[in-house]
């Protein structure tokens, strides 16, 4: 048996849909947790700064709590994917990653449901580390696959890299690392088509997430859950392992 991994083009398609999944969760913990980010870590550390400068310590623990679920998030994706370090594409392994940011999506919801508001106060931090948890297990998974800045949970970098680029090309510039009589390698156009509906699919998320957030509450979890288990159900679809007796025969078949 053989594992293969899934294809370049719906490898492109998933990451989007994770991203998607990112604003969708940032609208939920912004809105309902303290305005803190679950994905966006740049923003909880300007605002964890602010808070502590402030003298707001409760709000400054809020952000550290978002921070360390992340990065345990990170740690732990990046654990399972730990026996292919050295590959660079949407595999079996890397789609595994995925049902640590399911569980932590899963656990979120059905704790803010049990609790009602009263609770979700109380254990507010408890609800932050499970979805930054989440978070950051989809951002270590999406670095595995190796899609230049398309991190499915940072669009700063995003959008520096497109305009960069865009100037680049727009003024025939090659990047100050190449050496000067090397010809300018322009960016594929699906990169900087991929950067641009990064930006839009995590605005559309969070938009879209809200304005269900403010009508079924946390039920609005369904929708970053949704794409997140279509997502799985199709990764382990496309890096299913296959016989070599079928690959010799699409081989033949080929020929």
């Amino acid at each position: 048996m053989e594992r293969r991994d899934m294809p370049a083009v719906s490898a492109r398609v998933f990451l989007l849909v994770l991203t998607a999944v990112s604003g969708s969760v940032d609208a939920m913990s912004f809105m309902r947790l303290g305005q803190v980010f679950t994905a966006a870590m740049t923003g909880n550390t300007v605002l964890g700064g602010i808070a502590v400068a402030s003298g707001d310590l409760k709000h400054a623990m809020h952000y550290l709590v978002a921070l360390v679920g992340f990065a345990v998030g990170a740690a732990a994706s990046g654990f399972v994917a730990a026996g292919e370090r050295k590959r660079s594409a949407w595999s079996r392994t890397v789609t595994h990653a995925l049902w640590l940011e399911l569980a932590a999506l899963v656990a979120f919801w059905i704790a803010a449901d049990a609790w009602g508001p009263a609770g979700v106060a109380r254990h507010s931090g408890l609800l932050l580390f499970a979805l930054a948890f989440g978070m950051g297990a989809q951002g270590s998974m999406a670095r595995r696959v190796g899609v230049n800045g398309i991190t499915t949970t940072v669009i700063t970098s995003t959008t520096t890299g497109l305009m960069e680029t865009l100037v680049w090309k727009l003024m025939g510039l090659a990047p100050s690392r190449r050496q000067e009589a090397e010809p300018f390698d322009a960016t594929k156009p699906w990169l900087v088509w991929m950067w641009v509906l990064a930006v839009v699919v995590y605005g559309v998320g969070a938009g879209i997430s809200s304005l269900v957030i403010r009508h079924l509450n946390y039920d609005a979890m369904a929708i970053p859950v949704a794409l997140v288990v279509v997502t799985l159900a199709w990764g382990l679809y496309q890096t299913r392992p296959k016989s070599q007796p079928a690959r010799a025969a699409r081989t033949a078949a080929d020929r």
